[in-house]
């Protein structure tokens, strides 16, 4: 069985990464860790917000995204993690040796991760393959 970990912020439930996360069961058995920084959605420079606040938005989008793999008969498992993308695959290949690592971001002109060129630097600071999934779910903020 593979170990994949998908990585994803506010994309984490869009049909894009679902997609994929469906063609790489057809390709081979997963099991799957899902990923989700804590960063604080909607960032707009003076906006107000606190840590706590990110987490549980985001561990609502993993519990929500989650219920979906279940309900698809995916064996998934999820975190919430650092809120710098980079620490949050750090810290999730510590315990969990993926064999891929698939990042689901906004596309290129709304998203903060391909701007500081994310899936490169996962891709040459962690030796495994990456795939990327631009997904498009309707939002304001740039992950």
């Amino acid at each position: 069985m593979s170990k994949v970990l998908i990585v994803a912020n506010e994309t984490v439930g869009a049909e894009e990464l679902l997609a994929e996360i469906r063609r790489i069961e057809d390709e081979r058995t997963s099991e799957y860790l899902v990923m989700v920084p804590a960063r604080p959605l909607h960032e707009v420079h003076g906006a107000v917000w606190t840590q706590e606040g990110a987490q549980d938005a985001a561990h609502e989008r993993l519990e929500a995204t989650l219920r979906i793999l279940a309900s698809e008969g995916l064996e998934a498992r999820g975190e919430v993690g650092d809120a710098l993308p980079i620490g949050a695959i750090r810290d999730a290949l510590m315990d969990f040796d993926a064999d891929l690592i698939v990042i689901s971001t906004h596309p290129h002109e709304h998203s903060r991760w391909l701007r500081h060129d994310l899936v490169e630097t996962a891709r040459k600071k962690f030796g495994r393959p990456v795939r990327h999934v631009v997904s498009h779910v309707r939002t304001t903020t740039h992950g």
